[in-house]
């Protein structure tokens, strides 16, 4: 027995028990290890977290784009009578002349602006549309030199005549030659014997209520019954309009297609004699006042439209009865 005892010491004495500290080290290190371990994955989860967001976001963004996009696909796009289509623009040379300025107040009042031509397929149209001069979107009225379109857009395609643009003699607008190439030239803003382009974007098929007229983007109702031009006002307002504001040729000569007899307009010049506006509140730009008229001929405040054929104005007294025209904007389908 003795002898084994010496034994099972000699062998403990071989092989000692590691220490309580040696193995507190060792857990120690295994911890740290596992902390940074953690706070590596931590990190990592939380720029993969930041990514989901980041995507998420950019998923909504892009479904809403394309929710757009896809109604307004889905909408009929269509340009007014007498304009031409081509890619996603609607075009109309007009049928008078005048000056760039001239020109350029034209298609704006038509919910437009002077071309702005910037593709080559855009210039050879040009060749469809006039076989005459005619003003483009393009002047360096801003900066001698520096040509910009109405837009806004620096000029990147060019289609100058040869030696063009001289500026000969403050030459700031810009006009196509009724040559083959529909070249560019630049020419006095002010000449005045010049026709010119109109662009703008089509719109979707416009449709009004029944009983209304479609002309443009507006709708358009002659009252059945008479009144005074406060009544008539009051009238269209609680049908979703207001008394017709003419702010265009065209619309001018629509009117002989609405009525025949005499109607009430919303044109008046209640707030101050003398100063004629419109109930949108815009100043009169384009008038078509009769001979010796207005003639304020007994506080007379508010614009009528005669029964003769030209449609010409007339200011009257506002409790006067008479028939009236609605407008209000035509509704996008």
């Amino acid at each position: 027995m003795e002898e084994i005892s010496v034994r099972a010491e000699s062998a403990e004495q071989d092989n000692p028990k590691p220490s309580t500290h040696h193995t507190d080290f060792i857990m120690i290190e295994e911890r740290d290890s596992l902390n940074a371990n953690l706070s590596a994955v931590s990190k990592k989860l939380a720029v993969m977290s930041e990514e989901r967001d980041l995507l998420r976001a950019n998923l909504s963004e892009n479904l809403i784009e394309f929710e757009r996009l896809l109604s307004l696909s889905k909408q009929k796009k269509t340009c007014p009578v007498g304009w031409s289509s081509f890619s996603h623009s609607c075009y109309l040379l007009s049928e008078r002349s005048g000056s760039w300025d001239a020109a350029r107040k034209d298609c704006r009042d038509r919910g437009a602006d002077l071309v702005v031509i910037d593709s080559p397929e855009e210039q050879t149209l040009l060749s469809m549309i006039t076989i005459k001069n005619a003003w483009i979107g393009l002047n360096d009225k801003e900066q001698e030199g520096t040509w910009k379109w109405v837009d806004g857009t620096p000029l990147t395609l060019m289609y100058w005549a040869t030696t063009q643009p001289d500026n000969g003699g403050k030459q700031d607008c810009v006009y196509v030659r009724k040559d083959e190439r529909r070249s560019w030239d630049d020419g006095w803003c002010l000449t005045d014997y010049r026709q010119w382009i109109c662009e703008k974007t089509p719109n979707p098929k416009n449709t009004c209520p029944v009983g209304w007229r479609s002309f443009n983007h507006s709708c358009y109702l002659l009252s059945k019954s008479f009144g005074s031009w406060d009544a008539a006002r009051r009238d269209c307002r609680d049908r979703g309009a207001d008394l017709l504001v003419i702010n265009s040729p065209e619309e001018q000569n629509f009117l002989s297609t609405i009525t025949t007899e005499g109607v009430w307009i919303g044109l008046n010049d209640k707030e101050q004699e003398g100063t004629w506006k419109w109930v949108d509140g815009t100043p009169v730009t384009l008038t078509y006042w009769a001979s010796d008229q207005p003639d304020n001929g007994g506080e007379e405040d508010c614009a009528h439209v005669r029964s003769d054929e030209k449609k010409s104005w007339n200011d009257l007294s506002c409790s006067s009865s008479f028939q009236w025209i609605c407008e209000k904007v035509a509704e996008n389908n």
